[in-house]
C-alpha cells in the first residue's frame, strides 16, 4: 500500500475489484445497491398485528432462524433484500423479497443466494453478487454490487452468489457487531 492511501481494502472493495476483473471482455455491467433501515421503525413493525406475516412472509426460514427475531438483524437483511433489488433495477417489480435470501459463508461473510425457482428480472439470478451490512445505532445499511450479464460460476440458473472461496482471506478484515456477531 502507497504512504498516500494507507487504508485496507475492505471486503466489498476487494469483491468489486475481483468482479470487475472477472467480468473484463465479457460485456458485464457493474450494478450497485444501497439502502438504509431505522431499526427501531422496524422493531415496531415487527411489533404490530401484522409483524409476524411481515417477517414470515419475506425472510426465508433459515434468515428467520439466523436472525432470532433481533430486529437489528432483519433490519440489516430487509435493507439486503431492498439493496439487491435497486442493484437488479427492477425494484421489487417481478421480484418478491423472500426470493432474496441472504446467507454466510462459513467465514461469516454475507452473500446473495436466489431462493426457490421463479426467474429474477434481467436474468439477475445468475449474476454475480458481493454483499455488505452493518448496524450501529438505529441505522442498518446494506451495500449490493452485481457484475450484470455475467453469470455465476454455475450454470446460470442456481445461486446467484460471487464465487466462494475456500477460507476467510487473512487480508481482509472481518466486520463484527458489539455483541460479537455479525450483522
Amino acid at each position: 500500500m502507497s504512504a498516500a492511501f494507507p487504508l485496507k481494502i475492505t471486503s466489498i472493495a476487494a469483491d468489486a475489484a475481483r468482479l470487475l476483473a472477472q467480468s473484463e471482455g465479457s460485456h458485464g455491467l457493474i450494478r450497485v445497491g444501497v439502502d438504509v433501515v431505522s431499526i427501531s421503525g422496524f422493531g415496531l413493525t415487527m411489533a404490530t398485528k401484522g409483524g409476524a406475516a411481515f417477517v414470515r412472509t419475506r425472510f426465508t426460514e433459515a434468515e428467520q432462524a439466523y436472525c432470532d427475531g433481533r430486529p437489528e438483524r432483519l433490519a440489516a437483511r430487509w435493507a439486503a433484500k431492498e439493496a439487491v433489488a435497486k442493484a437488479i433495477g427492477t425494484g421489487f417489480r417481478g421480484l418478491r423479497p423472500r426470493q432474496i435470501e441472504i446467507v454466510h459463508h462459513p467465514w461469516g461473510e454475507p452473500t446473495v443466494s436466489n431462493f426457490g425457482t421463479d426467474p429474477w428480472p434481467n436474468g439477475a439470478g445468475g449474476w454475480q453478487w458481493s454483499l455488505s451490512l452493518a448496524h450501529e445505532g438505529d441505522a442498518a445499511i446494506a451495500v449490493a454490487l452485481a457484475v450484470a450479464g455475467v453469470a455465476d460460476s454455475g450454470n446460470g440458473e442456481g445461486p446467484a452468489v460471487a464465487a466462494p472461496r475456500a477460507e476467510k482471506p487473512n487480508d481482509e478484515p472481518m466486520s463484527l457487531d458489539k455483541k460479537g456477531g455479525h450483522p
